[in-house]
């Protein structure tokens, strides 16, 4: 008896099923709208317009013969109503119009190539992605498929024109990878009729099977393995055509293959690997193939960046044959890029294995690719990366490159003396062990290139000591940092051209960090004088770089800056007193400004509070000049005064205080900023910083804090919960020292307007906020940090809280508790380190309740340990038991005799 899957529905059940596409179902239960979900914007027709369009589309798609939807197609990108009648089959009867459409393709007589064309590219739309939720396969029931699977099959069986074979194969494709992946039965006929083709003695036939490949799906690999013998012979016929294409076709089922079958199976594919390397070159034995060259290369890189090992056999062979196609001038461009580009998508364990002779090889042609100038173009940076890249995985096997440096820079050409002392850039971090022992080679490199008769070259010998700088150590460096800061100090010399002189300042600015003072010392006064002048450039470049130079220098000479230390902050002062005269909404004003406010503070930390309180007072009423000149959409430069009052505090420590009146009123303007979520970065940025400048100047100045503790709190105490969670985090940090200033202040009789009352109010406020916080976060670092400030809080206030905002307290408390034990925070099954963090934190807090309220705490005890309790019951999952016991350790360890009890 056959079984019931083998009977088949009626032709007028396949059609109802087609013409039904959206049968209403039951009405779903709500539920919440969660973030996921988007209201959609429907346009509905007029009822009259879409009964009209119904029925003619029930017309259209019921009609026994083709001629009105191939009229529809035809007249689609010309006929507004055609476009509308075919949108509302796709909306409504999307079955119906795909069955339509795969009849019409596949009873169409031969000639009508445009149409057919038109169809298929249709068709392939309204199936093209199978799995997405978009695609008509996903919404079709078992019966559609299966008409569509057949029809599609009958298509690729024709003669077509060749843009409907590649369409249809890949649709083909697709669905067959559909089905695989997401168990929606099997395709036995496709698979077979696809070997059938790959074997056909028509070649075009096997050309559009081939096409099966190029959209292979990567489950599909195990599904062939059955079939890899007969594969490979196919595939091995079509290297051995005379025909371009097919060759290339070829190579591409080939990649595609091994990129989905297992190393056990395409290993049977390596006797074609050097054939398909040696296609390559075949190509390019005939000009007029060059294209094909460049499609094969095209596939290799892809080959070799997803499966490196399948090339672990011939690894030599195939550098060695990239290399011969870059060295090759007559090539395209493009062809011996690709060629690098194919050398690049390897591994490291591949570039580990290659032979020394190729990687010499290898480096000629990036020292090539590199003297490519202008820079930013695409073989340029490809050849620096890949130059970067090498002695990264080689190390010490790389001396050799230093060779071609010299040769390099011997050179008659500029552009190859600009790619050797490029080169010592690039490879100074990978190569900092050669380089250093043949120190004084690479330095007289640079030091030629410094005085070399291309600007170019000279500005990549300024960039190639800010590398070395970064790279080598201050030791090696001190060998030969002397002659450096004489060639660079010559470089600034050069007035008739600003952008060598701000190169030189960049390249000293970098050279001065990386140094000891003692090698500065001795030209330590010229270099001043010198920097000094060109901070008043009219070049903004050079202006910037010399300030950016200057600072460094007060970095590295540390005491010996005091010296120089009167004329430079006269200097700096009238640099910025003579800035903010100007209109600050000009960008070189505003780069100008940033650049001295940031040396100014560089300058004061750098010789000390000592030093620098004399000029303090007039420095800071400047700053403040400077932000009264700012507009407030200016959050850049605001952003650059935020860092300098920060580092003045840092500078001045307790000294700073006069100037608080002045300052907090400006901090508390952008600790306001953007208070919905859609505000800018920049702005959130300098609300962040304002932040944590006002974090910082409560936990310096506690009591004497206590002048803006209210403005403060009002500002601070909402951002426990705020959507930014950089801020979030700072503003719990704030709240204990906060209230530990009120404390402070009202215990040192500094502020005689604080009471205990005032004390006890911003108590009434901080604790609420907080047990929001805690109840609104769901990471768990970020509940450990608000425990701990709650904790905090509890201490410093002392005994103010009511028995209700005690249990209020403590119920939070335990939330946290139940929430951890629930694996809210963590997927492990056993306890982590952060869980272990939170259970710290929550027996703190109980702790400290117990220290302060004594016996006043027992009822919020009793039901912190019916709450352990409740977490081991039998019935309790393993993580609850864990989190319950180890909770109740941690609090026999801080608490003993109440957990006797």
């Amino acid at each position: 008896m056959a079984s019931s899957s083998s009977f088949s529905k009626p032709k007028n059940e396949i059609h109802r099923l087609a013409m039904s596409d959206f049968l209403p179902n039951k009405v779903a239960k709500l539920r919440p709208l969660i973030k996921e979900d988007k209201p959609q914007k429907h346009r509905f027709l007029p009822d009259k317009n879409r009964q009209a369009l119904q029925e003619k589309a029930i017309q259209l798609l019921d009609s026994p013969n083709h001629d009105a939807i191939q009229h529809l197609i035809t007249n689609l990108e010309s006929s507004d109503d055609s476009k509308a009648l075919y949108d509302f089959c796709k909306s409504n009867y999307p079955n119906g119009l795909s069955l339509k459409l795969s009849k019409l393709l596949l009873h169409s007589p031969g000639n009508a190539s445009e149409i057919k064309s038109k169809c298929a590219g249709l068709l392939h739309s309204l199936l093209d992605s199978p799995r997405n939720s978009t695609s008509v396969w996903s919404i079709s029931s078992h019966m559609i498929r299966e008409e569509l699977k057949t029809a599609i099959l009958e298509i690729l069986k024709q003669d077509n024109p060749d843009e409907v074979c590649k369409l249809m194969w890949r649709t083909a494709s697709q669905i067959f990878g559909c089905i695989l992946i997401e168990d929606q039965g099997e395709w036995p006929d496709m698979l077979s009729f696809f070997l059938e083709s790959l074997d056909s003695c028509l070649l075009f036939v096997q050309d559009r099977a081939a096409l099966f490949f190029l959209e292979l799906p990567p489950c599909l690999g195990e599904e062939l393995i059955q079939c890899v013998e007969e594969i490979h012979l196919k595939l091995w016929n079509k290297f051995n055509s005379s025909d371009g294409m097919r060759k290339v076709l070829a190579l591409a089922a080939l990649v595609n293959l091994v990129q989905h079958m297992s190393s056990d199976y395409y290993s049977k594919f390596h006797d074609m690997l050097m054939p398909m390397i040696e296609g390559v070159s075949g190509f390019l034995e005939n000009e007029i193939e060059e294209e094909n060259a460049q499609k094969s290369l095209k596939k290799l890189v892809e080959l070799a960046g997803a499966e490196p090992r399948f090339f672990d056999l011939h690894l030599n062979q195939v550098f060695d044959t990239m290399l011969t196609i870059c060295e090759n001038d007559k090539l395209e461009e493009e062809t011996r890029y690709l060629a690098v580009e194919m050398m690049y998508a390897f591994d490291d364990i591949s570039i580990k294995r290659v032979g020394e002779m190729i990687l010499g090889r290898l480096s000629s042609v990036l020292v090539r690719m590199i003297s490519l100038i202008p820079e930013g173009s695409s073989n340029y940076l490809l050849g620096e990366k890949f130059m970067y890249r090498l002695p990264m995985v080689r190390g010490k096997d790389m001396n050799f490159l230093l060779n071609e440096i010299q040769k390099e820079r011997d050179s008659s050409e500029w552009r190859r003396r600009y790619a050797a002392v490029t080169i010592i850039r690039i490879i100074a971090k990978g190569c900092a062990k050669a380089m250093s022992d043949n120190l004084e080679e690479v330095i007289n490199v640079v030091l030629k290139s410094m005085l070399d008769s291309s600007v170019d070259v000279r500005l990549a010998a300024f960039k190639t000591i800010k590398a070395m700088s970064l790279d080598l150590s201050p030791y090696t460096l001190d060998q030969h940092g002397g002659v450096l800061f004489t060639a660079l100090l010559l470089a600034l010399e050069d007035d008739d051209t600003p952008v060598k002189q701000a190169g030189a300042a960049s390249a000293m600015s970098s050279l001065c960090l990386s140094c000891r003072s003692y090698i500065l010392e001795p030209r330590l006064q010229a270099i001043v004088s010198k920097l000094l002048q060109l901070i008043k450039s009219p070049s903004p470049e050079v202006h910037a770089e010399s300030l950016n130079a200057l600072a460094s220098v007060a970095i590295t000479s540390k005491d010996l800056f005091s010296t120089y230390y009167d004329s430079v902050i006269t200097s700096l002062k009238k640099l910025l007193d003579d800035a903010t005269s100007k209109s600050v909404q000009n960008n070189t004003v505003k780069l100008q400004l940033d650049n001295a406010v940031e040396c100014i503070w560089t300058v004061a930390i750098a010789v000390g509070k000592d030093i620098f309180k004399k000029d303090a007072a007039e420095v800071v009423v400047l700053l403040l000049s400077v932000r009264l000149s700012l507009g407030e959409d200016n959050h850049s430069a605001k952003l650059t005064l935020l860092r300098a009052w920060d580092q003045l505090l840092q500078c001045l420590g307790s000294d700073f205080y006069p100037y608080m009146e002045d300052l907090i009123p400006d901090l508390l303007r952008s600790a306001r900023l953007g208070s919905d979520s859609g505000t800018e970065r920049v702005i959130l940025t300098e609300k962040l910083r304002a932040c944590e400048l006002l974090l910082r100047l409560a936990g310096q100045f506690k009591g004497m804090f206590s002048p803006w503790i209210d403005q403060v709190s009002e500002t601070l105490i909402p951002l426990v919960t705020f959507h930014d969670e950089d801020i979030r985090k700072i503003a719990v940090s704030a709240m204990p020292r906060l209230l530990l200033s009120a404390k402070l202040a009202i215990e040192t009789k500094e502020a005689p307007g604080l009471t205990n009352s005032h004390s006890h109010k911003l108590v009434v406020q901080i604790v609420p906020s907080l047990l929001e916080a805690l109840d609104e976060e769901t990471d768990g670092k970020n509940c450990a940090k608000i425990l701990r400030s709650l904790t905090k809080c509890i201490e410093i206030a002392g005994a103010f809280l009511s028995k209700e905002q005690i249990q209020l307290t403590a119920t939070g408390i335990e939330q946290v508790l139940e929430a951890t034990s629930e694996s809210h925070f963590s997927k492990e099954e056993t306890v982590t380190e952060l869980e272990k963090e939170i259970i710290k934190e929550v027996v703190n807090y109980f702790r400290i309740l117990i220290k302060i309220y004594k016996e006043c705490s027992s009822t919020v005890v009793e039901k912190f340990m019916e709450c352990i309790k409740a977490m081991m019951v039998d019935d309790a999952t393993d993580k609850e038991k864990q989190i319950g016991l180890l909770t109740f350790n941690e609090f026999s360890l801080e608490c003993p005799e109440v957990a006797i009890r």
